[in-house]
């Protein structure tokens, strides 16, 4: 489309639903070009709706141009369906609200916005939720889990979303808003046609729908009566190519507390026996049971965060089976895993059998398993395991067999695999290890996927069971359904969009699922070099690092844990990990213009907090913060250092400096030109500057040295400048409690060069780390490194031993091995009888600091 015309859209939309709610600049395109799948497609523009009637004007001016249109959520979709050549609507910014719920009906009205995870929290007060449960549950919106058919873990108990909807309002390609139960002419004139079409192709719907209630493959004619045609069930899976949902009337089920759940993990020395025990663990009704492989149990074991909830594995095995039941009581939940138990006994099970009873117990369980995608990618390097065979799913009967299949083909093709999810609904994600830069990745891409779309559909399956059908999946509708059916598809497409504007290229007609124009990552796939400071080898460079994101969105979370508090503060998805990720990739493979220079880089790396909290709660361990540094580094080698990143970046030299004087400083800092120099420097003006003490720490503390003590404390910019009494407080502490301490202002430059990184002044940080490093290792060889500063013992521990000098990097990994905070020096040394404390009450308020929440 000529840009001229282009222009023309844009203003009509800015007219139409705001300015601020549009936004066709490259930069914007270019983050919503991908998702959490293989491919990458260029949209037209992006747009935000408020509400409904944006949503329509939408519509109306996308028929006006004849231009395509693509309702997105989280943008988490895994087979590419959320990416295409078309004007995105993005949801997930303002369509979220809860517009009623009536409980005693089990019905709840919202948005098609609205987070799923969200909604739950809100009807847990009322007993009630929305039955399937997704991994991605904690970012995919209503409209995502209705246009994926999305299902879950407990997918045997409750089935799948298109089970739980009982009205659904959409706007189709013309504009036209209706409720889908509604009579109006188009909508009769739709149902007239889907019932001819199911009674025409009865007999060959029964032959060729899959043998498993799992399947979102094609249009869903296998549920339509055509005495009464129910729309929603067409709709439901169809993702956003019939229809743009807007509103939904949903079914609820009543909400299980871990009072009236039990886990049981079985362990299995092998992949075909756990899925032989499958179909017989089912006889004992079970409201789940999950597989995870070693592979993902390895990763999780190397995960600095996830690591942590391993508690339920016992040793090595090669297959868990998490197993859950549902329960009113603890009489009932024991009885139940009492059968379990004696039904393994009589299959010849001899593996370990954990118990997950507590909340907290179970909860371990379900993060590491909902953590599945993005633990399996926290592979480093450019073979990783992906998506584009992960979703097929057979008769459970039939798993094993398949799976034999599936280990023949990738081993054929001359790799391997990792397996994992919904044993129980013989929809395993099996996830093959393919480099898709290299030629032989992409033959293997195609080769595997048309021999296990085979080997699905001889045992009566599908090849997707929850994820769709999407780029990755939709070229093989054909094979799965044959001609007919898949012609009565595009009489349905055609009924709805009659223009083949909604999503097209999804379901039917779709384009070949290697083809390198449309892929993230293909042979032609090219970075530019740079020359970094920190070591990216183990990540095959700083654009290495930038590809671990795999677009899953786990930085789009809004009520749990840190990550991302940009994203939480402004739903912007620039503002998310993904968001940065994406942009500092695009510029390093050449799709910017200036590179790390781009101009349009700038504010998106602005209000990264440098948290961390990425590192720790991304399950493929993206750590922005020290690749915003790197960016920064690399901007200024391009543009120049701005006074601002100077100043900050040199925050020790500028204290030291004020403390010659510091009530002379304290009183500038206080009065109009403090206030002048915070809007120089974009601080906003109504929150006070920090303020020097009167005296140094170092001046006001002797530096005593204790040959026998066994740590050493680390005094740093902040605690020596301006507040040197806590400080004053840890030795008060440390020598009531008879505990040795000593002490140690860092050589040179004072500074542990945290400043430096966060401003991206990496040349200074790394002269003050390697500075540091030998001066610890020749005069503190031994004992504990005690910090009050998180931030500063961060650099110690996470910095160092990427940024020094090759030749320091030991000392620096072995230096990084001796730290800890202060709080936990004190407890690690202490004992019940150490203190004794007065027994008045206090209400004590917590501020976590990011870094130490992130890190330790």
């Amino acid at each position: 489309m000529a840009t001229h015309a282009i222009q023309d859209v844009v203003n009509e939309l800015e007219h139409a639903i705001g300015n601020e709610q549009v936004k066709f600049d490259r930069m914007t395109r270019l983050l919503f070009s991908t998702d959490a799948s293989n491919y990458q497609i260029m949209p037209i523009g992006v747009t935000f709706p408020r509400n409904t009637e944006d949503v329509i004007a939408i519509h109306e001016i996308a028929a006006k141009y004849q231009l395509p249109l693509l309702p997105r959520g989280a943008g988490s979709s895994l087979a590419g369906q959320t990416v295409n050549e078309a004007i995105v609507m993005d949801f997930s910014r303002h369509l979220r609200r809860v517009c009623g719920v009536n409980a005693e009906e089990r019905t709840v009205v919202v948005e098609a916005g609205m987070v799923l995870g969200q909604l739950n929290q809100q009807l847990q007060a009322l007993g009630l939720m929305f039955g399937p449960d997704p991994a991605s549950a904690d970012r995919a919106v209503i409209g995502g889990c209705i246009g994926n058919n999305a299902s879950g873990s407990h997918s045997i108990v409750y089935g799948m979303t298109a089970d739980h909807i009982k009205r659904l309002e959409i706007v189709m390609a013309s504009g036209e808003k209706v409720w889908l139960d509604a009579q109006t002419a188009s909508l009769k004139q739709i149902r007239a046609l889907v019932s001819k079409l199911v009674a025409q192709h009865q007999d060959e719907i029964t032959a060729r729908f899959p043998k498993t209630f799992r399947t979102v493959a094609g249009y869903a004619l296998n549920k339509i009566d055509p005495d009464d045609v129910n729309l929603n069930w067409l709709l439901a899976g169809s993702e956003g190519t019939l229809g743009t949902i807007v509103t939904a009337e949903l079914k609820l089920v009543k909400f299980r507390p871990a009072t009236e759940r039990r886990l049981a993990m079985v362990h299995f020395d092998s992949l075909r026996a756990s899925l032989e025990a499958t179909p017989r663990i089912l006889e004992l009704e079970p409201s789940a049971i999950e597989l995870m492989d070693a592979f993902l149990l390895d990763k999780t074991r190397k995960h600095a965060e996830y690591s942590r909830y391993m508690d339920f594995i016992d040793g090595y095995p090669e297959v868990v089976l998490v197993v859950e039941f549902y329960g009113e009581g603890d009489r009932e939940l024991s009885s139940k895993i009492d059968k379990l138990k004696d039904k393994l006994t009589h299959l010849g099970h001899h593996g370990a059998v954990t118990i997950a009873e507590t909340p907290q117990q179970q909860a371990n369980v379900w993060t590491v398993r909902k953590a599945g995608l993005g633990l399996l990618l926290s592979q480093r390097g450019d073979t990783k395991p992906i998506a584009f065979v992960e979703d097929a799913a057979v008769p459970v009967e039939q798993l094993a067999d398949y799976m034999d299949d599936v280990a023949d083909v990738v081993e054929r093709e001359g790799t391997t695999f990792a397996v994992y999810a919904h044993a129980s609904a013989g929809c395993l994600h099996v996830r093959p290890l393919i480099n898709l830069k290299t030629e032989e990745g992409r033959r293997q891409y195609r080769n595997i996927a048309e021999a296990l779309t085979d080997a699905a559909v001889k045992y009566g399956g599908t090849v997707t069971g929850e994820h769709g059908q999407g780029i990755a999946r939709g070229e093989f509708t054909e094979k799965l359904f044959g001609p007919n059916l898949t012609n009565a598809f595009r009489q349905i497409k055609a009924a709805f969009d009659p223009d083949n504007r909604m999503n097209p290229g999804k379901i039917i007609d779709t384009p070949r699922m290697d083809d390198a124009s449309k892929m993230r990552y293909s042979p032609e796939y090219k970075v530019i070099p740079l020359q970094t400071r920190y070591d990216w080898t183990d990540d095959g460079g700083l654009s290495g690092a930038a590809e671990m994101c795999n677009g899953a969105g786990v930085c789009r979370k809004e009520n749990s844990g840190t990550m991302c508090p940009s994203y939480m503060a402004t739903l912007d998805e620039q503002h998310a990990t993904r968001g940065r990720a994406n942009a500092l990739r695009l510029a390093m493979s050449g799709r910017l213009p200036q590179g790390l220079g781009d101009a349009n880089l700038k504010p998106i790396f602005d209000l990264c907090l440098s948290c961390k909290a990425c590192k720790a709660e991304c399950p493929s361990s993206v750590d922005m913060a020290r690749m915003k540094a790197e960016y920064l580094a690399a901007s200024y080698d391009i543009n120049g250092v701005p006074l601002k990143a100077r100043i900050f970046g040199n925050i020790h030299r500028i204290d030291k400096i004020g403390s010659l004087a510091p009530r002379l400083a304290n009183f500038v800092l206080r009065n109009p030109l403090g206030l002048s120099i915070a809007k120089t420097l974009g601080l906003p003006t109504d929150r006070p500057l920090p303020m020097l003490a009167n005296e140094r720490f170092s001046k006001s503390t002797p530096r005593t040295q204790n040959a026998t003590a066994e740590a050493t404390l680390i005094i740093d910019t902040f605690t020596e400048f301006n507040h040197p009494e806590i400080g004053q407080a840890l030795l008060r502490i440390a020598h009531i409690t008879g505990l040795k301490l000593n002490m140690m202002r860092l050589p040179g430059q004072g500074c542990c060069g945290r400043p430096a990184i966060s401003q991206g002044l990496l040349d200074n940080a790394k002269n003050m780390a390697d500075a540091n490093v030998r001066y610890i290792a020749a005069h503190i060889p031994d004992g504990a490194l005690i910090f009050l500063e998180p931030s500063c013992q961060s650099a110690f521990f996470d910095d160092y031993p990427g940024l020094v000098s090759a030749d320091l990097r030991d000392a620096a990994r072995k230096i990084a091995e001796r730290v800890m905070s202060a709080e936990a020096w004190l407890a690690d040394q202490m004992t019940d009888q150490t203190l004794h404390w007065d027994e008045q009450s206090r209400h004590i308020l917590l501020h976590g600091h990011c870094h130490q929440k992130a890190l330790w």
